[in-house]
């Protein structure tokens, strides 16, 4: 009796593991295809704005739409990093870096209602202790190598501020953005725990996407506002790639 008990908790365990698998593979393969998909909305974006833009305008800060503010506030953060050959200035980036990438965990925890137990921030001890289900997993893991939170803040003054002030938001979106791709090099390795956890090849196909996606949102920004380039970078752009490569294809090679 006790032996077949095992066996069935056995075979029940075997199915379970096989389940895991396939859905693994089925997310890796589905986050892959939205990365090569958004290798051409990320190449539009560049073309249809932030060059276009450049070329027919170049840096004249009167002209609506331009880009010297994401030029300003990424060259801001740039002259920032001077400041880290001072040893507390760098001590104390690395521990908001850390601080960072768990309320990161944190708010992507809650965006998907999970109960939050303990954030702990330490030098040598970091960690948010929360649960939630499945639904939403890879993105609670894997966001803090990927979801720039305080450039996605800055997005709803972008909206609604007054128009005179938009070159000072999109400078703060580039600090912001930057600040967030630095701390994603210093902090992203295969090593990590959360990479392992979610499994290397789904984690590089996540990653991908999100990184690529934000990156055509922040270039498409300036020259529409923050609603318009939501539209095109998720609606608009992967919708003329996949109904009209061709026609996609010739419009791209205009830009460049």
């Amino acid at each position: 009796m006790r032996m077949s008990i095992q066996m069935r908790l056995n075979s029940l365990m075997t199915v379970r593991e096989r389940l895991e698998n396939i859905s693994y593979w089925i997310s890796t393969i589905f986050f892959g295809l939205l990365s090569v998909l958004f290798v051409g909305v990320f190449i539009t974006s560049l073309g249809k704005n932030l060059i276009d833009i450049c070329v027919r305008v170049g840096m004249d800060c009167r002209h609506v739409g331009n880009y010297v503010g994401l030029f300003a506030g990424f060259a801001a953060y740039a002259l920032c990093l001077l400041l880290l050959f001072i040893p507390k200035c760098r001590h104390n980036l690395n521990w908001f870096m850390k601080f960072t990438h768990e309320l990161t965990h944190t708010l992507m925890a809650l965006l998907f209602f999970g109960k939050i137990h303990e954030f702990v921030v330490k030098d040598r001890k970091c960690y948010v202790a929360y649960e939630t289900g499945r639904i939403g997993y890879v993105p609670i893991t894997l966001s803090p190598y990927c979801i720039p939170i305080y450039t996605f803040m800055i997005f709803p003054f972008r909206f609604a501020g007054d128009s005179h002030y938009m070159i000072v938001f999109d400078a703060m979106i580039a600090f912001t953005y930057a600040f967030h791709v630095h701390s994603s090099i210093k902090q992203t390795r295969f090593t990590q725990p959360d990479i392992e956890n979610c499994g290397k090849a789904r984690s590089v196909a996540f990653i991908s996407f999100v990184y690529l996606a934000v990156m055509a949102l922040i270039m498409a920004t300036p020259k529409g506002g923050v609603l318009k380039a939501i539209k095109r970078v998720f609606w608009d752009y992967p919708t003329d790639i996949l109904t009209d490569p061709s026609g996609w294809f010739y419009d791209i090679i205009r830009y460049f």
